[in-house]
C-alpha cells in the first residue's frame, strides 16, 4: 500500500465502490439491526456483502475514521441510551439492556457505555430518569 502526503494510505478500492459499499453496510448494521447479534463479525458482514473483510475494514475506516467494532458499538450504543430511557424497558435491568443491544456480556457493556458517556449505564438511566 503507497503513502500519500505522509500520513493518510492510499484507498485500494475506487470512491464510488467505497460509498456503495458503505451504504450496503450501513443498511446491513443499522436498519437489519444486526448489531444486536453479538456474533457478527467483519468477516460474516463481507460474506452477506459479497465482498472480503479487508474492504469492509478499509471502507469503515475511509469514512468512520474508526473500525468495524466501533461501528457497530456505536450503534449498540445509542440504542442501549434509548431503551435505558425509555418507560417501555423500564423493567429490564441494566445488564439485559446491554445484552438485547448485542453486547456479549455486561463488563464489555459497561466498558464501551462508560468510555463513551463517562458514567455508568445505571448512573445514565438514574439521571435521564431526573432530568
Amino acid at each position: 500500500m503507497t503513502k500519500d502526503s505522509g500520513t493518510r494510505r492510499k484507498s485500494r478500492i475506487n470512491s464510488d465502490l467505497a460509498d456503495d459499499l458503505y451504504i450496503r453496510i450501513i443498511q446491513k448494521i443499522g436498519l437489519e439491526k444486526r448489531y444486536a447479534d453479538p456474533h457478527y463479525s467483519a468477516r460474516q458482514l463481507a460474506k452477506d456483502l459479497d465482498t472480503n473483510p479487508r474492504y469492509v475494514s478499509e471502507v469503515v475506516a475511509l469514512h468512520t475514521g474508526g473500525n468495524y467494532n466501533a461501528l457497530v458499538n456505536g450503534y449498540r450504543l445509542r440504542e442501549a441510551r434509548r431503551m435505558l430511557t425509555s418507560a417501555r424497558y423500564a423493567a429490564m435491568s441494566v445488564e439485559e439492556v446491554g445484552l438485547a443491544c448485542g453486547f456479549a456480556s455486561r463488563q464489555a457493556f459497561y466498558v464501551a457505555f462508560h468510555r463513551e458517556e463517562q458514567i455508568t449505564p445505571l448512573q445514565y438511566r438514574e439521571k435521564m430518569k431526573d432530568e
